[in-house]
């Protein structure tokens, strides 16, 4: 019976990036299922010297280097080839893999390791959370990435037959196909995603409020200006709070939005800027928060995916300040375990961060119990569906 599962992607390794979490989240699911999985992502910010060593275990997972899985020799661009993964399947026991599932892979590649699992005989699934919209001023760059991305979320879905949907707004698009509903999962049982009890961050009232995270190029991903612009409004009023900013700079932030340097030097000590640090330390700036903060667009490109600060929050018991996107709005009930914004007017989010920042002491305190009593993306909830798509896997077509 075959049962090695491989999850494919450029995974930062062990958690360098938001990837990587949901690769490893995953993983665990997988195999309390009695899967054996392996990971192919990158170990290391640069590619292995070319005598390795090439992998690395991370929580018991084997993890191998998709871009030299192998030491000794060089192998195509993982963006452009599935090679070094065929290389992997082609070094284990001969029928002995159950499937590859390929994570928000570039087109080229996708389509390449489709190929080579059908020559094989081995069924192909592709995860899939995201659909990229325009970002930046690379016109060519921008054009060509969102190409790709429909070719490999309107043609390549349908080859592979298989498909990990992280929304149910994109896996209903989608009929037809072997689909299960992954948004993220989680090892509550993990010492990094036990809750702490209740507490309040700050001593004197105020409400911390922290953002972490990359907002995307020019800052379309997270809507952070919108935020920040939401809190100025407060601070007029004289409502005081603490908003942390981890992933960039203060300079980093005025030189993509100069036009906010007023407002950023009004706010003075209630906003910190963080710069980037190591997501262990992001964990901790969560668990010392009062609440998550982050707004997206109600667009394609957020509805796809599932938000991974949401996901890191709730398993650590803190309430999220957002807005309904993608499935939020089926965990997150407005005044109960967070505060949901009706859309991203300057009104709207003013009126919500101010909702939370003279939410009483008492009333934080049972929200954060609400927030820590369960955790939704706990592996337990998901076994059965995940069995029931491994157990329904199609060839490719």
């Amino acid at each position: 019976m075959p049962d090695t599962l491989i999850l494919v992607g450029g995974f930062g390794l062990p958690d360098r990036t938001a990837s990587a979490t949901r690769a490893i989240g995953l993983a665990r699911l997988f195999r309390s299922i009695g899967m054996n999985v392996i990971i192919m992502g990158k170990i290391t910010p640069e590619v292995p010297p070319i005598q390795g060593p090439t992998e690395m275990e991370v929580e018991g997972i084997r993890c191998v280097d998709i871009r030299r899985p192998f030491p000794g020799r060089d192998y195509a661009r993982y963006d452009l080839s599935g090679e070094s993964v065929m290389a992997l399947i082609d070094s284990l026991p001969a029928g002995s893999v159950r499937a590859v599932s390929a994570y928000n892979h570039a087109g080229q590649a996708t389509w390449s390791i489709l190929r080579g699992c059908k020559a094989r005989g081995i069924p192909a699934i592709l995860d899939c959370t995201e659909w990229y919209g325009w970002e930046g001023k690379k016109i060519l760059r921008n054009i060509q990435r969102m190409a790709w991305t429909e070719f490999r979320l309107r043609v390549l879905t349908r080859k592979a037959g298989n498909v990990i949907a992280a929304s149910r707004w994109f896996s209903d698009t989608l009929p037809g196909l072997n689909r299960v509903l992954l948004p993220f999962v989680i090892d509550a049982s993990a010492p990094k995603w036990k809750p702490e009890p209740p507490r309040l961050a700050l001593p004197d009232g105020r409400r911390r409020f922290l953002y972490s995270g990359s907002p995307g190029l020019g800052m379309i991903k997270d809507r952070l200006p919108v935020a920040i612009e939401g809190l100025g409004a407060l601070e007029a009023e004289g409502v005081p709070f603490e908003f942390r900013i981890a992933g960039m700079t203060r300079d980093q932030y005025l030189a993509d939005r100069p036009d906010d340097t007023a407002l950023v030097t009004r706010l003075g000590d209630s906003l910190k800027f963080l710069g980037r640090i190591p997501h262990a330390d992001s964990l901790l700036e969560l668990r010392a928060t009062d609440y998550a903060l982050f707004f997206r667009r109600d667009d394609r490109v957020a509805n796809t995916g599932f938000a991974t600060k949401y996901v890191e929050a709730a398993s650590l018991g803190i309430p999220v300040v957002t807005n309904p996107t993608s499935d939020i709005d089926r965990y997150l009930t407005d005044g109960h375990n967070g505060f949901l914004a009706p859309d991203l007017s300057t009104s709207a989010i003013a009126d919500v961060l101010r909702r939370a920042a003279t939410l009483g002491d008492a009333d934080l305190l049972a929200m954060k119990s609400v927030c820590a009593a369960s955790n939704p993306f706990d592996i337990p909830p998901w076994q059965a569906p995940a069995r029931a798509f491994l157990d329904a896997l199609r060839p490719v077509r």
